[in-house]
């Protein structure tokens, strides 16, 4: 282990190591022990500390029922993309991930948008 910070924190390596295995996040972490979350990432890397699969958070989360409601009303995929302002990839993979869209359909669909 490498770096001022990274040696800093590992008097605390117990405390840090417990607060993330209860689920405490980088962020938290990484405000309390005045460092960044990378930091924190990469002391519990260089500890063994399996990490957990944050959940990732989506710009179309919040409006996804409208987007597949515009989608499954005939709305092109590229209109929706512009109207949500988000690239029509995040459209798209939106769409497949809930089913909407056959994922071996979607380039034709990207192409003739």
């Amino acid at each position: 282990m490498k770096g001022f910070v990274l040696r800093r924190l590992q008097p605390h390596a117990g405390v840090i190591k417990q607060r993330y295995a209860e689920g405490e996040s980088f962020a938290d972490l990484a405000e309390h022990f005045d460092c960044g979350w990378g930091t924190i990432r990469r002391f519990l890397i260089s500890h063994d500390v399996p990490l957990r699969q944050e959940p990732r958070k989506r710009k179309l989360d919040a409006v996804g029922p409208d987007v597949l409601a515009a989608f499954r009303g005939g709305t092109d995929i590229s209109l929706i993309a512009a109207r949500y302002e988000v690239q029509l990839q995040t459209v798209r993979n939106y769409l497949v991930e809930r089913g909407a869209l056959v994922a071996a359909n979607s380039a034709e669909d990207l192409d003739a948008a």
